[in-house]
């Protein structure tokens, strides 16, 4: 297995934010047998610190609302705007300030981190299912995602 690591974050209760635990689940297989380190996870914060530790390179897949984009979209985060996606609240710690962390304290951080997007409609609503806005297009966005990961890691999907 290579250095390399693919992680898909999300919520399995709330709405739109469990997009990136869907898309993980439907790719796992692919981008393993690709030879990367895959890993569909559920934590947050400060716990993920641990998980990213330590490898050479890291993309992560994760539901974010900026709106700016339509529903679905897929984009690549640009991590030095990254601190506008910052929570207002005190008692929230998320993917922005835990990479802060991670580098600020040396906690042997990745050499190469980047940070895949999907735009969700309703990331706080405690439901079983994604919007319709959003199930509509799992396809799409889970082919999307995996162009983009092989994009990021500088490999061409063999299907186009």
């Amino acid at each position: 297995m290579s250095n390399i690591l693919v992680v898909f974050l999300g919520n399995s209760i709330y709405r739109d934010d469990r997009i990136g635990l869907i898309v993980g689940n439907k790719l796992r297989d692919k981008l393993t047998s690709l030879g990367y380190n895959v890993m569909v996870l559920e934590e947050t914060g400060y716990e993920l610190i641990d998980v990213l530790a330590g490898w050479s390179k890291v993309v992560i897949v994760d539901s974010i609302k900026t709106g700016r984009h339509e529903v679905g979209d897929v984009f690549q985060v640009n991590l030095n705007e990254f601190d506008v996606y910052k929570r207002a609240s005190p008692h929230y710690t998320g993917l922005p300030e835990t990479l802060e962390l991670l580098y600020s304290l040396d906690l042997n951080p990745p050499k190469e981190i980047y940070l895949i997007g999907i735009e969700v409609l309703d990331p706080y609503t405690i439901s079983d299912e994604v919007t319709p806005e959003l199930a509509s297009k799992i396809d799409s966005i889970t082919d999307k995602v995996y162009k983009l990961i092989l994009n990021i890691l500088g490999r061409s999907s063999i299907s186009g």
